[in-house]
């Protein structure tokens, strides 16, 4: 079933964007959807904005010679819940464009995880489930900044959005009766931390592919040569790879790390320039300034040097013992008809183990609670 939409409004003028503001007063809750390209740059494209109000659905065009500096000052300030659905990379957009994150969010897929509806579900396969509501989801990956939009693309955009306010009074309704309005909130609250979506430059190699063929020495080399394509790439607003490839990157440092003790910023030099063409080629400034920075790194303490990323290696008894919490935690998960992964993830029952006096979120707010019976029994 693919419902009419009413009240559909475009916003590509100054006129409609003021309307559109002060609709945006009056909403009891504000659901938002965005269509944006990012294939040939660092920071993603807006190419459409959807949100509704209590009356209606208003697709805003940022191709349009508008400007939307009142809008992201309004979304930023309203104390009305932004409603949203697996919404870390709208919240990336809006921090990007706003300079700031909405105060309250109501991220529907989190809620369907704690009611136990399912794990990270599709907004389609949720609207199905909640709604009986089938989009269409064919224009998904299509040309959202080319102009004219078509009449499929607008039609799924307005649904898009549409069912998003249809879907929060069921959901919230369901949390309020099972009392778990304030886990919500606190799951909200976690995803609204800045930190989130600004990742340290100096973290960038774990996500380097083929980062598990170096040794330690090799990833201190491509901690620096990752953070400094961070740099570059956000600098000249183009894809990560695009300014340098992975390949590129593990082979200079495997040739970088093998390089025979006493290491100097020279001889890095003369391998970043033997490997032939890469940004730093074109940088002598920058080549010489990493050149120094990883000579020093990997003459200095290979305690400093940073591990494979992945969780630690626990002995065989723990190893027993976090067998053992997993099947505990799906008897609870079970139990509350909670989603297993949003009451902790595997990852999280590990770091517990190899660090039990290290803060998480396993003993703190709504979790604690449930967990307490496994983790203190071990503690």
């Amino acid at each position: 079933m693919s419902p009419e939409v009413p009240d559909v409004r475009f916003v590509t003028r100054p006129a409609e964007l003021t309307a559109l503001l002060g609709a945006m007063t009056q909403a009891h809750y504000l659901p938002l959807d965005t269509e944006f390209i990012r294939e040939r740059t660092y920071f993603p494209q807006l190419a459409l904005l959807q949100i509704a109000t209590d009356k209606a659905v208003w697709l805003v065009d940022p191709v349009a010679e508008l400007d939307l500096t009142p809008f992201w000052q309004a979304l930023a300030a309203t104390t009305t819940p932004v409603v949203l659905h697996a919404g870390d990379q709208d919240l990336d957009l809006i921090l990007s464009a706003a300079g700031s994150l909405p105060q309250r969010v109501f991220d529907t897929q989190i809620a369907a995880e704690l009611l136990g509806i399912g794990a990270q579900m599709s907004y389609a396969a949720l609207t199905e489930s909640l709604l009986g509501v089938s989009l269409d989801k064919a224009v998904t990956r299509s040309n959202w900044l080319a102009r004219p939009l078509s009449p499929r693309q607008l039609d799924y955009a307005a649904q898009d959005v549409a069912q998003l306010h249809a879907l929060y009074p069921t959901l919230y309704e369901r949390l309020a009766s099972q009392d778990r309005l304030d886990w919500m909130i606190e799951e909200s609250s976690r995803q609204l931390e800045p930190g989130r979506f600004s990742p340290d430059d100096d973290q960038r190699w774990k996500k380097v592919r083929g980062v598990q063929t170096l040794s330690r020495a090799g990833l201190s080399v491509l901690r620096s040569l990752a953070a400094y394509r961070e740099r570059l790439a956000r600098e000249l607003d183009r894809p990560r790879r695009w300014v340098w490839g992975d390949q590129a990157m593990l082979d200079l440092a495997h040739t970088i790390s093998r390089l025979a003790p006493p290491l100097t910023a020279d001889m890095v030099v003369r391998e970043i320039s033997r490997a032939g063409s890469s940004p730093l080629s074109r940088d002598a400034d920058a080549r010489q300034t990493l050149a120094k920075t990883i000579a020093a790194t990997l003459s200095g303490d290979p305690a400093e040097w940073p591990r494979r990323p992945g969780p630690p290696i626990l002995p065989l008894e723990q190893r027993d013992l976090l067998k053992s919490w997993r099947a505990q935690l799906a008897g609870i998960a079970a139990e509350a008809a909670i989603e297993p992964a949003r009451l902790a993830t595997n990852a999280e029952l590990i770091q517990h183990l190899a660090n039990p006096d290290r803060p998480s979120r396993l003993t703190r707010g709504w979790r604690a609670e449930l967990l307490a019976p496994i983790l203190q029994a071990h503690s």
